[in-house]
């Protein structure tokens, strides 16, 4: 009985030590997660940036054929 009660032990501590290495990756692939969505949201800036940029230009250049 003894004998059974250890591996029992044995068995639940190391369980307990795969689900913390397991958190840890876990942690690690929302920290990825969070990274790309920072640099997403960037290069969304970016576009939406240069779209306006563009937009403006061609309103000029609609201003300047209705001129001249």
């Amino acid at each position: 009985m003894g004998f059974v009660i250890l591996i029992l032990m044995i068995v639940g501590l190391t369980a307990l030590a795969v689900s913390y290495y397991k958190q840890d990756s876990i942690k690690q692939v929302e920290g990825q997660l969070e990274e790309n969505s920072i640099t997403m949201m960037q290069e969304l800036y970016k576009v939406k940036k240069k779209i306006r940029v563009l937009e403006e230009e061609i309103m000029l250049g609609d201003q300047d054929h209705s001129k001249g």
